[in-house]
């Protein structure tokens, strides 16, 4: 009676391990496969730089990507596994790691975000993906240690007004930008936008050519000009009344806006 006693329990205790093991395999066969996103979830993308400084001529930049992953109802998930993919460069595990990440799976963390680091040396795409979810991000890349993109008015040229004020539908201003590094030189090839920023109520103002997006020089300039629009010589910057705004260059991103602007105003006679 007394060994039966005995060995009742261990049995038991074997198929207690054997049922414990058995829900470990269970469970790590289950995981390897992708934990993909909900259908109907979403993916957003964004990337700490947005656009990637090459501060050595031959070298390479780099910036963290950052996907997260939304359910239907908006809300960011954990434990959902990410594949990454880019057009150039190379995909890496954040350091201490470094481990290839390119079409590997990455569990997003608490906060709903998976993390790579993106290492390239031209203008680069990337991909995230888990399950039918999908989100895209284009990164570009600016050659030299860019520190700041500085605008001013031209002044003293034919074609250009002078003053700060546009009083006829016909005139122009003028405005030159340029990009810099920390040692205050030019760079060249950098893609610069200028913007209208803080408009007086329906006020726009067009370009003249050669536009708004232009590529700086071998000094790291760009020009460019622009008039208001036909609608708003009547209205609503007739005389007495006037319209003002700020022109601003920064990187096609919104990165380095140039401070300060060039302010202008607009009063048509």
């Amino acid at each position: 009676m007394s060994t039966i006693q005995r060995i009742v329990p261990v049995l038991g205790a074997a198929v207690g391990i054997m049922f414990l093991a058995s829900g470990v395999v269970l469970t790590a066969s289950c995981r390897g496969s992708d934990q993909v996103a909900p259908e109907g979830s979403t993916i957003t993308l964004a990337a700490n730089p947005a656009t990637i400084v090459i501060a050595t001529p031959g070298g390479t930049g780099s910036s963290d990507v950052i996907a997260t992953v939304y359910s239907a109802a908006g809300v960011p998930q954990e434990d959902q596994d990410v594949r990454f993919s880019s057009t150039a460069g190379s995909l890496l595990t954040p350091p201490p790691d470094n481990q290839p990440a390119a079409n590997i799976p990455i569990s997003t963390d608490n906060l709903g975000n998976a993390h790579v680091v993106l290492t390239t040396t031209v203008n680069t795409t990337v991909t995230a993906r888990s399950g039918n979810a999908t989100g895209t991000l284009s990164l570009s890349t600016v050659n030299g240690n860019l520190n700041a993109i500085t605008i001013t008015q031209v002044t003293g040229v034919t074609g250009c007004i002078d003053g700060d004020t546009i009083s006829n539908c016909s005139d122009s201003i003028c405005v030159r930008a340029r990009a810099v590094d920390d040692t205050g030189s030019g760079i060249a090839g950098v893609v610069i936008v200028l913007t209208l920023e803080n408009p007086s109520p329906d006020f726009a103002v067009f370009f003249n050519a050669p536009g708004n997006q232009l590529t700086t020089d071998a000094s790291g300039f760009v020009n460019t000009s622009f008039k208001l629009n036909s609608s708003n010589c009547a209205n609503p910057c007739a005389a007495p009344d006037s319209c003002e705004a700020d022109m601003v260059a920064a990187l096609s991103s919104g990165e380095f806006p140039s401070t300060p602007p060039v302010h202008f105003f607009a009063s048509i006679n």
